[in-house]
């Protein structure tokens, strides 16, 4: 991992988007499957404006080590704009080396000033996530989340 960057999602990243896009999302970090379109819509949107939505890779040379995609958005409680750590994804080969703390503080470092607060979610059984979350100073935010689908 001696050449890793971090670097925002390019037109050139499509293909490994898609490819690790799929892995998590039928990875125990997450509760379900989501369609492959839904990735599709999510590259396009990132490529289209960050103005609210941003992608990231890890780069380990010429591999793909993992990949996040953020959201932006002003919270009123929080008084300022808050970045969503969306989806935070690390092949296997590379977990367990400390790369989910290094990119969370080279996050922190390239939002200072942007934002006012990172946020993020884990699934309650995701132990390892929610101990590398907690050590790095992230706080349970005490809410029960609930959606409804439109459509």
């Amino acid at each position: 991992m001696s050449d890793l960057l971090f670097r925002p999602m390019s037109a050139a990243d499509e293909t490994a988007f898609y490819t690790m896009a799929e892995e998590f999302y039928h990875s125990d970090a997450v509760l379900h499957p989501i369609p492959a379109e839904y990735h599709r819509r999510t590259f396009a949107e990132i490529m289209r404006s960050q103005m609210y939505l941003s992608g990231y890779v890890f780069q380990d040379g010429l591999e793909m080590a993992g990949f996040c995609v953020t959201n932006r958005m002003m919270q009123h409680e929080a008084g300022g704009v808050i970045v969503w750590v969306e989806d935070l994804y690390i092949r296997p080969a590379y977990q367990g080396q400390g790369l989910g703390s290094r990119f969370l503080s080279w996050l922190e470092d390239t939002l200072r000033g942007e934002a006012v607060m990172l946020r993020l979610e884990t699934e309650p059984e995701n132990e390892g996530a929610r101990r590398l979350y907690q050590r790095l100073g992230y706080t349970d935010l005490g809410y029960l989340q609930m959606i409804k689908p439109l459509s």
